[in-house]
């Protein structure tokens, strides 16, 4: 049956914590919506004031009591606002070195065509020069001629044309001086069009040269401006790297806090931690896990074509597709001694799952059918246990109803019975119960994830229990 809510029957402080801490989550969850609407200083402004608040709310209950639920609530909202504030500025830190290295590019390239535009005006300066003086020389020879054609006078031009011997020599004679006059225009025009066509290149070679340098002088006022913001970013960042300092003593008070709830109690989670490195690990090799065994986990059929003249009425094998599955999924709990959530999904910051407190060593067992895809051990350096421990993860053989395949994790066991590759049967036993890894004390770790194996798409294990 479904879990008895924590509103209407508080069972103990840890309980009631869980669900403050689910309704701090879904209230900031709204906050960080509207902040998603702001600009990044009225974003960086709103975490400021979060901070401040949550100081003083932490400095009244510690005048009345550092066990309270709603002083831990205090101190994980705090840490959840530095952490904002740290992912913020690194952010900013990321993109405006980046933005200057963007820029150095910009510059660098600048430079380039600033030097090739400076290169071009010199070379067509020169052909300039050449086409001039090849301009004048030739205009000069065609200016000799007509003054010499001038001086002469017509008379010359006609004795030239009329002592022809003949017909045939006029006609030469006057082809040659046609051809001649032709020839000195042609080339003349040919000439001016030619250095018109420099002149105009010149000079919007000169113009580009020009603009080139004023992007020069507006790109090094953004660099410098950019290198600026930096400077006044890292200063910002080296004043946040110290409230991390401070970050991993609230977080160690809000632990020392939680375990006490929790022996008050006997009911434990997980304890806060930093621990995006860790998921990142887990996502990888999760990753590898489910390219290698989602496609033998996939029920598929053959099919078969109706025969063919072009086959000589024999029957065709067609390619292989995915059968329609004939059940979906249905979760049993995984600890069947205990089927009341402990600590809900998002129970408190970053708590991802659900947890069933239950004592050492009590049975652990497939919440459905599938491939075991991942039994391994996450350890420390030193050979102690982090993060989820000694954790089981199972691709599971039946889908939700919108045909997405499901995979369960199950952490901090003690013994682990099942192996990578091991097919398992709804309710088999895989494993018992422990408190390796990231744990206040004995229960059961147990996640959903759908459709994918991220642990960006953990989904509440509450929707698919019983």
């Amino acid at each position: 049956m479904k879990q008895i809510s924590i509103l209407k029957k508080p069972i103990s402080v840890l309980l009631a914590l869980c669900f403050i801490f689910s309704l701090a989550e879904f209230s900031s969850g709204y906050a960080r919506a509207d902040d998603a609407a702001l600009s990044p200083e009225q974003e960086k402004a709103s975490i400021e004031q979060r901070i401040k608040e949550a100081n003083n709310k932490i400095d009244e209950l510690q005048q009345e009591s550092a066990s309270t639920q709603e002083h831990l609530e205090a101190i994980n909202e705090k840490i959840s606002c530095l952490e904002e504030e740290l992912t913020l500025v690194d952010g900013d830190v990321k993109k405006g070195k980046a933005d200057v290295a963007n820029l150095q590019t910009d510059c660098e390239e600048n430079e380039k065509a600033i030097y090739t535009a400076v290169k071009d005006v010199e070379r067509l300066g020169s052909q300039l020069n050449e086409a001039t003086k090849e301009f004048d020389v030739n205009y000069e020879a065609y200016r000799q001629r007509l003054r010499a054609m001038y001086i002469s006078g017509e008379t010359s031009i006609l004795a030239f044309m009329l002592t022809s011997s003949d017909i045939s020599q006029f006609l030469t004679r006057f082809e040659m001086l046609r051809r001649v006059s032709k020839k000195d225009s042609e080339l003349l025009d040919t000439i001016r069009t030619q250095m018109q066509e420099i002149t105009a290149a010149k000079e919007e070679l000169s113009q580009k040269e020009a603009e080139l340098t004023a992007k020069r002088t507006d790109l090094l006022k953004s660099k410098e401006s950019l290198e600026k913001s930096i400077l006044s970013l890292e200063s910002r960042q080296e004043d946040l790297n110290e409230k991390k300092v401070n970050l991993s003593a609230e977080r160690a008070n809000a632990n020392a806090l939680l375990s006490k709830l929790s022996r008050e109690t006997g009911y434990y989670t997980e304890y806060l931690e930093d621990n995006k490195e860790s998921l990142e690990e887990v996502d990888k090799k999760l990753a590898a896990a489910a390219d290698k065994y989602i496609d033998s986990v996939v029920t598929t059929t053959t099919t078969t074509a109706p025969p063919s003249s072009q086959t000589g009425g024999e029957q065709t094998t067609q390619s292989t597709t995915k059968k329609k599955p004939a059940e979906y999924i249905h979760l049993t709990y995984p600890v069947p001694s205990q089927t009341k959530v402990t600590c809900g999904f998002y129970g408190y910051p970053n708590h991802n799952g659900v947890d069933f407190a239950c004592p050492m060593n009590s049975n652990v067992v497939a919440a459905e059918s599938g491939t075991v895809i991942i039994s391994d051990d996450l350890k420390n350096s030193d050979g102690t246990y982090r993060s989820y421990g000694r954790y089981i993860v199972i691709l599971h053989d039946k889908p939700t109803k919108s045909g997405n395949p499901v995979y369960t994790l199950y952490g901090h066991t003690s013994v682990r019975l099942v192996s990578e590759g091991q097919k398992v049967s709804k309710g088999q036993l895989i494993a018992y119960s422990g408190s390796t890894g990231n744990s206040t004390g004995p229960h059961c770790h147990f996640e959903v994830r759908t459709p994918s194996s991220s642990s960006a798409d953990r989904k509440n294990p509450v929707d698919y229990l019983p």
